[in-house]
């Protein structure tokens, strides 16, 4: 008898965490032409995630590091204007004191190493090719840490960080901003 209203108790609980609305993402919406789902993904949430909204020849914008205080505030792009190369990471972003291609060392990406929670993918992005023994043994060591690690250019970085980000994937970008050469053609 015990044991059956134990059991009855506990079943009456998982119902209440079942019939339980918690907060989640309104789909009856995206059959509108022309949704953001991505955007609406990115900003979700009581901890919005960074959003790199573009680039530039002194540095990449990014949206989403500086919580308003005040929920009535007006910013003018709601964008931060970062100075220089930088890590990105789900909800954080720093600057990376990282110049040129040459640069990018395993040493160069220990910060990626110690964020937590453990990262999947690692994009380098970098206009400029990084050394092929440097970037072997980057993907070497990042591999056995079970971190997909791919170079690409500075756009196709800021998209599919962006991408995966509001996928929920645990992903950081390495963007160099090599002002070294006439990379942006000035």
């Amino acid at each position: 008898m015990l044991i059956s209203t134990t059991l009855k108790a506990a079943t009456r609980r998982h119902r209440r965490t079942l019939t339980a609305t918690p907060t989640m993402r309104s789909f009856a919406a995206w059959n509108q032409r022309g949704h953001d789902i991505t955007g609406e993904a990115l900003t979700f949430g009581d901890r919005p995630k960074v959003i790199l909204q573009g680039f530039a020849p002194t540095g990449f914008d990014v949206m989403n590091l500086v919580k308003k205080m005040d929920p009535s505030e007006q910013a003018l792009s709601g964008a931060t204007h970062m100075n220089g190369s930088i890590l990105a990471f789900p909800f954080g972003c720093f600057l990376w004191n990282v110049q040129t291609a040459k640069q990018v060392t395993l040493e160069s990406l220990a910060p990626v190493l110690l964020y937590r929670p453990a990262m999947e993918y690692l994009f380098l992005g970098c206009n400029q090719s990084i050394d092929r023994k440097e970037l072997d043994r980057i993907t070497m060591e990042f591999r056995k840490l079970n971190i997909v690690v791919e170079q690409l250019d500075l756009a196709s970085a800021v998209g599919t960080f962006n991408i995966l980000n509001a996928e929920d994937r645990q992903v950081t970008a390495a963007l160099v901003l090599d002002t070294s050469d006439d990379v942006f053609g000035l």
